[in-house]
């Protein structure tokens, strides 16, 4: 499917966003984008930054799982056809319950859920999948990635720790890229070589 020149500029933002490019703030302080858009793309490119311990067979599809969040699911739907992560298909399914995120890879917890963070996220501990959310204090109810808006713009900050404990190893870049990051003794060193390497806007990041 053909993307539209809107979506192929969301579609840079949100690569360039996730390798730290200085060039890219230029670009995303001069134009407006659909928060939806934006959020649905990070999603698709945040998968290409993890590392599972085990995927499913290669004629499997990754799946991104988004609960009670339509818009952001309607957005993935038209995103998603061609791409690929680990040599494999992606797609999205819209859930109403956190019983029905089944084997997915990603799952997005819309902000309507906000009210019960904490027992959604508790409800998929031991779980291989990396758990995204959109609250002001998603990382303290156990996300791994929470969005946040900053300067109307989207920005995502990472637990590292609450990775881990799933099992999932997350590139360096998507630490760098992040807006705060909250880490773990083992990742320490590796989190400081991503930011002696790479270029990066101005953040916070918390040990």
């Amino acid at each position: 499917m053909a993307l539209s020149h809107r979506w192929r500029a969301v579609v840079r933002l949100a690569a360039a966003a996730l390798l730290a490019a200085p060039a890219l703030d230029a670009v995303a302080q001069g134009a407006v984008y659909d928060a939806n858009q934006v959020k649905a793309a990070f999603l698709y490119h945040f998968g290409t930054y993890v590392q599972w311990p085990t995927l499913a067979p290669e004629g499997d599809a990754i799946t991104i799982a988004v609960l009670d969040e339509p818009e952001v699911a309607a957005q993935l739907a038209e995103f998603l056809p061609g791409r690929r992560i680990a040599g494999r298909v992606v797609e999205a399914v819209s859930i109403d319950a956190i019983e029905e995120v089944g084997d997915a890879e990603v799952v997005f917890i819309g902000r309507r859920q906000n009210h019960r963070l904490t027992e959604l996220i508790a409800a998929l501990e031991q779980r291989p999948t990396l758990v995204v959310t959109d609250d002001e204090d998603g990382l303290d109810h156990g996300a791994m990635v929470n969005f946040r808006i900053v300067d109307a713009r989207v920005r995502f900050e990472v637990s590292v720790p609450r990775a881990e404990e799933a099992g999932l190893r997350l590139s360096s870049r998507l630490l760098a890229a992040a807006l705060r990051v909250e880490t773990s003794d083992c990742c320490r060193s590796d989190l400081e070589n991503a930011f002696a390497t790479v270029p990066r806007a101005n953040g916070r990041h918390r040990g």
